[in-house]
């Protein structure tokens, strides 16, 4: 049963490769979408580092005034 399965799985990709090709900029060759592609992922790596040394300078500045 499982071979089966997965016999029907493979063959519905194969069937199908609108899905097999979904992402957008991999199979693009337009510039305006791999630039849109380079600034999301700057972005989202920048973003958990921005959040991190806000929260620093935040509990920094939270202890010079206790101090």
């Amino acid at each position: 049963m499982a071979q089966f399965l997965q016999f029907l799985f493979f063959l519905s990709f194969s069937l199908a490769p609108g899905i097999a090709e979904a992402c957008s900029v991999c199979f693009s060759g337009k510039e305006e979408t791999l630039e849109a592609f380079y600034l999301t992922t700057i972005f989202l790596t920048l973003l958990p580092l921005i959040m991190l040394a806000s929260i620093g300078i935040w509990l920094y500045r939270q202890h010079q005034k206790a101090a």
